[in-house]
């Protein structure tokens, strides 16, 4: 049923008696119609792949998952987004205006980066100057690649 949506392998669950409707799941439809509507056309074989993820049973993660944990090859892609609580470009040219944000970002840079065991790539799209020789002073210039 892989590639059946999520409402198909409900319907065939009840049929089959697998697992039945009850109440509980017509009173969430009910008080989530918004979200079921969005949910029931999910194919199943994509729910079975973020319940993977989330569950750790895949070689990805984020940095927020991954404290603790080690890996042969680690690839850090620094993205700063649209995030407030993460700035990378602040990290690099120790910009301290933004103390709190600085620190979070150090803190969240050290967990990705301490968690190669063999291989470590850190990936900075379009560096300023700034942040090139702040790679160069950490990471050494024989390791600082522009691609």
């Amino acid at each position: 049923m892989l590639n059946q949506t999520i409402e198909e392998v409900i319907e065939y669950a009840d049929n089959k008696r697998i697992c039945k409707k009850d109440d509980k799941y017509y009173r969430f439809i009910q008080e989530n119609e918004y979200i079921f509507s969005r949910v029931k056309d999910v194919k199943y074989h994509e729910f079975q792949n973020l319940f993977n993820y989330l569950e750790g049973l895949t070689p990805f993660s984020t940095q927020h998952k991954i404290k603790g944990a080690e890996f042969e090859n680690v690839l850090v892609i620094l993205d700063n987004g649209k995030w407030n609580n993460f700035n990378f470009d602040y990290l690099f040219s120790d910009r301290l205006d933004k103390e709190s944000v600085y620190f979070r970002t150090k803190k969240i840079f050290y967990v990705c980066c301490t968690r190669a065991k063999d291989n470590l790539v850190v990936f900075f799209h379009d560096p300023s100057e700034i942040i090139i020789k702040q790679a160069i002073n950490w990471f050494g210039e024989e390791n600082v690649q522009m691609i």
